[in-house]
């Protein structure tokens, strides 16, 4: 009797062995996944970052947080991608001036007034599960309502962290979530599939139907340097040049948009038959109009600029979509020295400036 016992426990022994055996592989790749992880690509392994007790406050960390990160990422390390030197770009994460303010296991969306606003390396990335391909991958995510995910599954989730309804927000910062909601009446689609039914402006490979990300637009001007929002000489962090006061129309003021919007199109006035007129010979810039990330109250992104459009005499300060292509705005608006009243005339008919147009 305590012989067939031992056959067994001897049997189940093996068997749970031979599983093991059979899930290490799998575990491997797994790990091996993950850039850090990889010894073809991090030789030394865990001792090139963690070194015995490590650093005091550090998470036995060989040095203090992001100056870890900048070792290897920065103008000295062995790693191509020089980080260092995109965050000292004009426009940038402010790592080197804030990241002693991050906390391990923080929360973020934060919502403490007294907490201090701070960008840091691990404030983004996960060191043992970021991948090349998916720097993001093991992040902690925000809806933007309320809402903490465990695991980001898109990347907004984890820009939402601080760029939506913080406790602390900076002065000059709006809560971008609001922006892209999918109630608005219009926005970009980073959330969900835009509304907005004529839009032949798009270039090819995009469609109404497609989705964008925050890193689309954000990131380095340096095509050729590292990927990702870390800095560039265009503010906010943007990828091309995006002119938002009045001046000369050109492929270079408004690259942004014309990263993904055809600007013969827009030209020809197929998305609105006075695109040309505004931009063009009236030097609009396309920020006047529109936001670049949603209109909580307009179709087409229509969000006007209330340091240059008023008004008008009548009180109004409206846009009507009216027939596609040919909307009615009724406002006053100041361009080039001059101002613009739309309205109606005393005989009803759409005017601008007391002429009759052919909407």
């Amino acid at each position: 009797m305590l012989f067939r016992h031992a056959s067994k426990i001897v049997m189940i022994a093996i068997l749970s062995s031979a599983l093991l055996i059979a899930l290490l592989p799998a575990r491997e790749s797994d790990a091996l996944r993950a850039t850090h992880l990889d010894r073809t690509k991090v030789a030394g392994g865990c001792a090139v970052c963690h070194k015995g007790h490590g650093k005091r406050a550090t998470v036995m960390l060989a040095m203090p947080k992001d100056d870890l990160c900048l070792s290897c990422h920065g103008q000295s390390g062995q790693d191509r991608t020089d980080i260092y030197s995109v965050i000292m770009k004009s426009s940038s994460h402010p790592i080197m001036r804030t990241s002693q303010n991050h906390v391990p296991g923080e929360r973020l969306s934060d919502n403490s007034a007294a907490g201090q606003r701070h960008a840091s390396c691990f404030d983004c990335h996960n060191a043992h599960k970021s991948e090349n391909g998916n720097a993001l991958k093991g992040m902690q995510g925000y809806s933007g309502r309320g809402m903490v995910i465990k695991r980001a599954r898109t990347e907004y989730e984890v820009c939402y962290r601080c760029h939506a309804d913080e406790g602390n927000p900076a002065q000059e910062e709006a809560n971008v979530a609001l922006d892209f909601a999918p109630s608005n009446a219009s926005f970009h689609p980073v959330e969900k599939f835009g509304k907005n039914s004529h839009v032949p402006s798009l270039k090819k490979g995009y469609s109404r139907s497609s989705l964008i990300t925050c890193s689309d637009c954000h990131g380095n001007d340096d095509a050729s340097g590292p990927k990702g929002p870390h800095g560039s000489i265009y503010e906010p962090i943007l990828k091309y040049q995006y002119i938002r006061t009045a001046g000369p129309e050109g492929l270079r003021a408004y690259e942004l948009c014309y990263s993904c919007h055809n600007r013969s199109s827009i030209l020809d006035d197929e998305s609105f038959k006075y695109h040309k007129i505004h931009v063009v010979y009236n030097q609009v810039s396309c920020a006047q109009c529109h936001d670049a990330h949603g209109s909580r109250s307009n179709l087409s992104l229509i969000k006007f600029d209330e340091t240059v459009v008023f008004p008008n005499n009548n009180g109004e300060l409206n846009y009507l979509p009216m027939v596609q292509g040919k909307p009615r705005c009724y406002l006053s608006c100041h361009v080039r020295g001059r101002s613009y009243e739309h309205k109606l005339d005393k005989f009803l008919n759409y005017s601008i400036n007391g002429r009759r147009t052919q909407k």
